[in-house]
């Protein structure tokens, strides 16, 4: 190879400029490498499968889903996937999540082997499939778990009351325990649904004007009173109007504010 020490002597401006053009083109390069495919987030409502992955999807079902789904969908010894069933078990999270839920849980088998067997196209396909069924509309591209990441699964006129028994996440103020010995929690944020048990709560969140009666609380909760309080538990009626079963309650700041 022939040497071009000589040549790089006799031009340092130029190996600087192409120096920094090479750099700059990487850079370039690393970034769209880096950038998240897919439509930005949105919602269910934008499109986020394509009509043809649908249709692989319906097939693939047929194989491997409608045994315990029933041919249709609407459910036999698995639960239903489409109607009211549907938005109970996934509004308000999002379509990744679901994905991810269905890609690492099914098919079902006695001994729980099968799950997370199948392709990870299959159970995309699957996927939009079950969005089709549930009269989401069809886009122009594939969905994939990238694609769905943060999609948000909501009605057509945006988020509503979480159903009852859903595993909900508040944070408000700790009152007085009443007359009738029951701890509640005033100046309350709406529910978040809880995916991921695991991940830290905002707990910084501003406070709202939801108030929950605080149902089976374990702890002793005398020292915390005016305390702003992260809780989960179990909604108890529609957006939690009749309360919260309480699985976790902690304090995050003596004041509450």
């Amino acid at each position: 190879m022939r040497s071009n020490t000589g040549f790089l002597r006799r031009s340092p401006i130029f190996v600087t400029a192409g120096a920094v053009l090479g750099l700059f083109l990487a850079t370039v390069a690393l970034v769209a490498a880096q950038a998240p495919a897919g439509p930005p987030k949105g919602t269910v409502w934008d499109g986020v499968f394509s009509k043809e992955q649908a249709t692989r999807g319906r097939a693939a079902y047929a194989e491997h889903c409608a045994s315990c789904h029933g041919g249709d969908l609407q459910g036999g010894e698995g639960k239903r996937l489409v109607g009211d069933q549907f938005w109970t078990d996934w509004r308000e999270t999002t379509v990744d999540y679901l994905l991810t839920r269905v890609s690492t849980g099914m098919p079902l088998s006695d001994d729980g082997r099968a799950a997370g067997t199948l392709s990870a196209s299959t159970y995309e396909d699957v996927v939009a499939y079950i969005l089709e069924r549930n009269d989401f509309p069809a886009g122009t591209r594939r969905l994939t778990l990238a694609t769905g990441a943060g999609v948000q699964i909501i009605r057509r006129d945006g988020p509503g009351l979480l159903p009852a028994t859903t595993l909900a996440r508040v944070v408000g103020c700790l009152a007085p325990r009443g007359a009738n010995r029951e701890w509640t929690l005033i100046s309350a944020t709406e529910p978040t649904r809880v995916t991921d048990a695991s991940a830290k709560a905002d707990t910084g969140v501003p406070l709202g004007r939801r108030q929950y009666g605080l149902k089976f609380v374990l702890k002793s909760l005398d020292r915390f009173v005016g305390h702003r309080m992260v809780v989960t538990g179990l909604l108890l009626g529609d957006g939690g109007v009749d309360g919260l079963n309480v699985s976790t309650i902690d304090s995050v700041s003596e004041a509450c504010q």
